[in-house]
């Protein structure tokens, strides 16, 4: 059976971005497992009562038919200096699986840069745990056909404050910065000039 996975930041005691994880984990378990399941309602899923309000946290929530676990862990953020651009044109990646053997493998082909970048027949998705924003000197740019709709990317996109258009590897010489951002990551947290992308 596959489980799917929501990652999810807690900050001042509170799930943030709550609705647009709501909405992907049912619309995913609809899609996967199909209709008639016994509903998992986040809010109620995940326990804060015990956490610091001074913390940022991490919840794991894993789930297919029913809820499996949930994982709350602290949360800091993993360093980036350097991304590496790989192709992998057949990556299916659509739901959040918690399987990331795929990913993973591609991962481990980085050499000395921190992440990679994966391309799918040209065009830029996401790196490996995040999807990736372009700065072109007035506006934030997402590629258009990402593995994952991210649930930040999809708020981002619905507040207007980021755009969505195909971003080819031959593009990234146009753009003069870029952003990773997930759940766990504001656009700014994470920036690299595009020179700090190998490919």
């Amino acid at each position: 059976m596959y489980l799917l996975l929501e990652s999810i930041k807690i900050a001042n005691g509170q799930p943030q971005n709550l609705l647009w994880h709501q909405r992907r984990l049912d619309a995913s378990r609809q899609e996967v497992f199909g209709v008639g399941l016994p509903p998992i309602n986040l809010l109620e899923v995940l326990d804060t009562s015990q956490l610091d309000n001074h913390t940022i946290y991490k919840a794991r929530v894993i789930y297919g038919e029913e809820l499996n676990k949930v994982e709350i862990e602290s949360y800091s953020v993993r360093p980036i200096q350097s991304i590496r651009v790989l192709e992998a044109n057949h990556l299916d990646y659509r739901h959040k699986y918690a399987d990331r053997s795929t990913i993973n493998t591609l991962f481990n082909q980085r050499d000395a840069a921190d992440d990679i970048l994966i391309a799918r027949n040209g065009l830029l998705t996401d790196c490996s745990y995040a999807n990736v924003c372009f700065w072109d000197g007035s506006k934030w740019y997402t590629p258009s056909e990402p593995l994952l709709a991210g649930t930040k990317r999809v708020s981002l996109l619905k507040k207007g404050l980021i755009y969505a258009r195909k971003i080819g590897v031959n593009d990234i010489k146009f753009f003069e910065s870029v952003t990773l951002i997930n759940a766990m990551l504001d656009p700014g947290t994470i920036v690299l000039s595009t020179s700090q992308l190998i490919y």
